[in-house]
């Protein structure tokens, strides 16, 4: 089980990611804001750059995972190739974002992601596991 999936919207685009745990679907979520971004491009993990979010629940730290995944991109120039999240205890993430510097001969962006949006945020977990969805401000 496991994955993700683009959910088109006006202005917007929407991620909604499903896992067997939390850690897992903050990856799948993460893999789905590179899709956005990126698309299918090949990026090498050449690079790892630990993170550390905080925030009051799991929507939260979604949000703020996603927002630092964007902004070592658009700051640090860091195009993301793979995702850890090491866990998730008490209100704080801790996770590492592997990739190499971002060449826009090597890495065309297809989509340009201006923030992570609260709008329709939802982070649970059910029956089948964990799912997330939440929106991009495009």
């Amino acid at each position: 089980m496991g994955g993700f999936r683009l959910l088109a919207h006006t202005a917007d685009m929407g991620i909604e990611a499903t896992a067997a745990s939390l850690e897992g679907v903050f990856i799948e979520a993460a893999r789905g804001l590179r899709s956005i971004i990126f698309g299918e491009t090949p990026i090498a993990a050449t690079r790892e750059v630990p993170v550390e979010v905080r925030g009051a629940d799991s929507g939260e730290l979604l949000v703020g995972w996603l927002s630092e995944i964007l902004y070592l991109f658009e700051v640090h120039g860091l195009a993301p190739a793979d995702f850890v999240v090491d866990e998730i205890t008490g209100g704080t993430l801790r996770g590492k974002v592997k990739g190499e510097s971002f060449d826009p001969s090597r890495h065309p962006v297809e989509r340009e992601v201006k923030a992570i949006t609260y709008h329709q945020l939802n982070v649970a977990k059910d029956a089948a596991g964990w799912w997330a969805r939440l929106y991009v401000d495009l």
